[in-house]
């Protein structure tokens, strides 16, 4: 399992694409959504998740500094689910999302 290391309080950013053995997927059409949760299955965040070049299958999700500054440092789930223009359903691999705490805080 994959493991992504997040500063709390920093601006989270994660830029992904979708492929079908190694030829990008145009994902004009889906709907895509991702989300953290903790081992208990409490919403740690629901992301925003935007289409920045479609026909070439790359998206990017993400959240606020101001959002990740109210993440307690631990380690929590998440995966990407995909939807496509017929109403299939599937999901990446679930992978690690590990918050650490910041150490410099500006008011």
């Amino acid at each position: 399992m994959a493991t992504f290391t997040h500063k709390r309080g920093d601006t989270f950013e994660l830029l992904s694409s979708v492929e079908n053995e190694g030829v990008a997927v145009d994902i004009t059409n889906y709907t895509i959504a991702s989300q953290a949760r903790a081992a208990d299955d409490t919403v740690l965040q629901t992301f925003t998740v935007t289409k920045t070049d479609a026909a070439n299958g790359i998206f990017t999700i993400t959240a606020t500094a101001a959002q990740t500054e109210l993440w307690e440092p631990a380690r929590y789930y998440m995966d990407i689910e995909f939807i496509d223009g017929s109403g299939e359903v599937s999901s990446t691999e679930t992978f690690d999302l590990n918050v650490v705490a910041d150490i410099t805080r500006i008011p």
